[in-house]
């Protein structure tokens, strides 16, 4: 079960991490009009800031594959998924940087500030699905606290003779510990960024 606590844990340190990355080049990118490029066999008119194609490039798919592994690993665990925040965080924060250099950054750009709509509309499901209240409300919270217990339960029982297993944390326990661990991953990803860049 320790390994299974870790690799969660570890999951959703990295998933934020690389979340900042792709968030802070983004904003890199944005700085020098929204659009770069390196190489290749044309003119390029803006090159792209350091190490901004790198973080991109990681970024991306390893934030996926840790969400991934994260929600297969808390299926086990009885833990809160972390597609769903992964959904709302990374379209949440992207859009907030749509909406930044759109709307308050000099002049009005209202391809970015629709971007930026639109962006927020896409998170919003799943910030919704993700409260307690969600779709479903009270009967969700219903369900997922008696799913709870009968996990505690069948621990509990194990096999004859086995000494009883400690339950597992409730949802809030596991809330707290994807707060701070993602808190981490944040600044763990705004340092290395502005180191590396």
């Amino acid at each position: 079960m320790v390994r299974r606590v870790v690799t969660l844990y570890v999951s959703v340190l990295v998933m934020l991490l690389m979340m900042t990355w792709v968030y802070l080049s983004m904003r890199a990118v944005m700085d020098i009009g929204g659009s770069c490029g390196s190489g290749g066999p044309y003119v390029v008119a803006n090159p792209c800031p350091d190490h901004i194609a790198a973080f991109m490039t990681l970024g991306i798919p390893v934030m996926l594959v840790s969400a991934f592994v994260g929600s297969g690993v808390a299926m086990g665990l009885g833990a809160p998924n972390l597609l769903l925040p992964m959904w709302w965080l990374l379209f949440g924060s992207l859009g907030w940087n749509f909406l930044d250099y759109g709307l308050f950054q000099g002049d009005v750009v209202w391809g970015w500030a629709f971007c930026g709509v639109l962006f927020e509309l896409m998170a919003l499901p799943a910030l919704l699905i993700s409260l307690p209240w969600g779709w479903t409300g009270p009967a969700r919270i219903a369900e997922a606290r008696a799913q709870r217990q009968a996990v505690v339960a069948e621990r509990a029982e194990g096999p004859a003779g086995a000494a009883a297993s400690p339950g597992a944390p409730g949802a809030g326990r596991w809330v707290v510990a994807y707060v701070l661990l993602g808190a981490l991953g944040v600044a763990l990803g705004w340092w290395s960024f502005h180191a590396w860049t």
